[in-house]
């Protein structure tokens, strides 16, 4: 059985191209796509994993949208981050199984929408599980079934690229650290560190701090002298300055 792992930062700006030019400036190679059914978004792409960098542009033509439906629950935080100028929302977790995974969480009492996306017919097709009863930071699970060859194109055309850092995790503020990680940690079935405060996800730690927020506040870079910035309101820093940091 593959072991769930990080797949991808959901990061709402209010204008795509400004902040992939911000994210190429930091050292961190990111891409913008075209507007698609009102919604637009880029990515900083590494490998399987990216940030994905995103924004709505055209309310009428998104909302029937397949991701216009399935997202109708987040707009209301979405519009918030948007109206302060961007924010992180949420973050994926690749799953071999969607469904299992759907039908693990209902059984421990959560509330779970599945829902299935088709793209550049039919050669990406994926699953997403989306829960409705849980923070605004938390994850929802994905599975993809990609045409082999469509990755080769993307490798050739420079849209996967990680530069000189790789992504270490993601930070989220929370009033409890160590009940948040926990929580996450029997949610994504991926055991907390020994300090009780991290949840380390293959390809992407979930780091949890003490503050009033509750929301995720930072990207985590590995690599030699990592920029040290924020975007959009999303904070980018060193994973060596999240571990150094007292835990509580």
């Amino acid at each position: 059985m593959t072991a769930p792992r990080f797949d991808h930062l959901l990061h709402c700006v209010p204008e795509v191209a400004p902040a992939v030019r911000q994210y190429t400036e930091a050292g961190l190679p990111a891409h913008t796509n075209p507007v698609h059914e009102g919604f637009q978004n880029g990515a900083w792409r590494l490998d399987d994993r990216y940030v994905e960098i995103l924004t709505v542009v055209d309310r009428a033509a998104y909302a029937p949208s397949a991701f216009g439906r399935a997202t109708a629950a987040w707009m209301p935080h979405i519009d918030a981050l948007l109206a302060t100028g961007g924010g992180p929302l949420n973050f994926a977790v690749h799953v071999a199984d969607t469904n299992a995974t759907a039908e693990r969480l209902r059984r421990a009492g959560h509330q779970v929408d599945v829902h299935a996306f088709s793209f550049l017919e039919g050669r990406v097709t994926f699953q997403e599980a989306m829960l409705t009863d849980v923070p605004v930071w938390a994850p929802f699970f994905i599975t993809y079934d990609t045409d082999p060859a469509l990755r080769r194109e993307h490798e050739a055309s420079g849209r996967i690229d990680r530069g000189a850092f790789d992504l270490a995790g993601i930070v989220v503020e929370t009033p409890d650290p160590r009940r948040s990680a926990a929580w996450l940690g029997a949610l994504t079935g991926v055991p907390v560190d020994a300090g009780g405060t991290v949840v380390p996800l293959d390809g992407g730690g979930v780091h949890f701090a003490a503050g009033p927020a509750d929301r995720i506040t930072t990207l985590l870079l590995a690599g030699d002298n990592p920029p040290r910035t924020e975007i959009a309101g999303l904070r980018i820093r060193g994973v060596a300055e999240a571990e150094a940091r007292p835990r509580r």
